[in-house]
């Protein structure tokens, strides 16, 4: 039997009809509505001695597995993801009302020998 959607159409528009009739909506996916978008911001990061892009994801995300995310917006300048280099530097976007966490460079100060040598204290 040849079918040109005509009767398949039909059988839905029925079945539309029936939930409809019934009391049941069918939401069409044009009708739902999500938030807009918060406005974002870009900070130009300027890597130190010490850094990795799990520590940055952590400072600036909150979730140091967000790493990719860095790596991602900065492919043309990242070739290794395990290796970011001092003076590199690094585009990241954050929320627009986005304040530093704690004090990086007093971070990695402290605690610097420790993340470049892979031990704990």
């Amino acid at each position: 039997m040849k079918s040109n959607g005509v009767i398949p159409m039909r059988i839905l528009e029925l079945f539309t009809a029936i939930l409809f009739l019934s009391g049941f909506t069918v939401l069409s996916a044009y009708s739902i509505e999500f938030p807009p978008e918060q406005p974002k911001r870009v900070i130009a990061h300027a890597v130190k001695r010490a850094e990795e892009l799990h520590l940055l994801a952590g400072y600036y995300y909150r979730d140091p597995r967000q790493w990719v995310r860095i790596y991602r917006d900065n492919a043309g300048t990242i070739r290794n993801p395990n290796r970011i280099y001092p003076g590199q530097v690094l585009y990241i976007t954050v929320d627009r009302d986005w304040t530093p966490p704690f004090d990086l460079d007093a971070y990695v100060a402290e605690w610097g020998t420790y993340l470049l040598n892979g031990t704990v204290p």
